[in-house]
């Protein structure tokens, strides 16, 4: 009997190691992120988007967001509607129910700190991600070396691998132009007089520009569409009351008995029909009704 118990130990010891690496593979057949961005603004404030594969076959997904702090957070499938999610303390699910692509984005200021001039963005990451810097920035210190670091026009993004990483850098303060304190350059009388003249046209043509502009008939654009809901109505109205254009938080404010992913989905409706088209404005999505 004593000599059994070595062959019966290994057995055991095969027997979980092998559940162990069945469980890590589920784990990671479970979700798989294709792509993580990180952007700096100038204040301070970082915006994070994620896109992520889930496993169709699973009812929900967990993510451990970058920040227990976070604001603005919307989730959509690969048809860009809202999905279902929870948050707890910095872990998301997403109730998926088969979804095969997911995107996430959020914004947080609890990763970036200001000493003197100098910024540091602070965060720990499983995954692969860029970070885009504010333009003109310049990195002062880095805790690793990136796998790539790209520069397009004012623009610095760093390619950066897994692990805790803290990047300082400096933002410039906008300067005003400066003559170097010489007298200013006399301008001949005739060239203020023709000036004067072209911009006062100018404005003339921009008053009667946006006067006609204003003019959106709301009717004309339903009798075009006779399949438009009485909801899909109203938002038409209410953006030609304000001369063809809103924020989306102006349109939840106008209608606020329409939840959210209603009103997500009523304007991506309105955007497939290509009545209007959605832009992205800083951080919040601007709907503008199409000509």
């Amino acid at each position: 009997m004593k000599l059994q118990d070595p062959r019966i130990n290994t057995i055991v010891l095969f027997t979980l190691l092998l559940s162990l690496i069945i469980g890590v593979n589920a784990v990671e057949a479970q979700l798989q992120v294709e792509a993580t961005t990180l952007s700096v603004y100038r204040d301070g404030l970082t915006h994070i988007a994620q896109t992520m594969s889930p496993d169709a076959l699973m009812p929900e997904i967990s993510l451990s967001l970058l920040s227990k702090t976070v604001e603005n957070l919307i989730v959509l499938d690969e048809n860009q509607l809202a999905v279902d999610y929870q948050l707890n303390n910095g872990n998301l699910t997403v109730f998926t129910l088969g979804a095969t692509r997911v995107s996430v984005e959020y914004d947080t200021i609890a990763l970036t700190n200001k000493a003197a001039d100098v910024w540091t963005l602070v965060f720990s990451t499983p995954y692969n991600l860029t970070v885009s810097l504010p333009q003109n920035s310049t990195v002062v210190y880095l805790n690793q070396v990136p796998n790539a670091i790209v520069t397009k026009g004012e623009e610095l993004s760093l390619s950066l691998n897994p692990g805790q990483w803290e990047i300082s850098y400096i933002v410039p303060i906008q300067q005003e132009n400066q003559n170097g304190g010489g007298p200013s350059p006399e301008i001949p009388l005739e060239y203020l007089i023709v000036t004067a003249a072209a911009v006062s046209a100018t404005i003339v043509l921009l008053v009667l520009f946006i006067l006609r502009k204003r003019k959106i008939n709301s009717k004309k654009i339903v009798s075009r569409n006779p399949t438009l809901m009485k909801e899909d109505i109203a938002v038409i109205e209410f953006l030609a009351e304000k001369e063809g254009k809103a924020f989306e938080a102006e349109i939840r404010q106008r209608f606020p008995d329409m939840p959210r992913t209603s009103l997500w989905r009523l304007i991506r409706r309105l955007e497939g029909l290509e009545i209007v088209e959605v832009k992205k404005i800083g951080l919040e999505n601007q709907v503008q009704l199409k000509k």
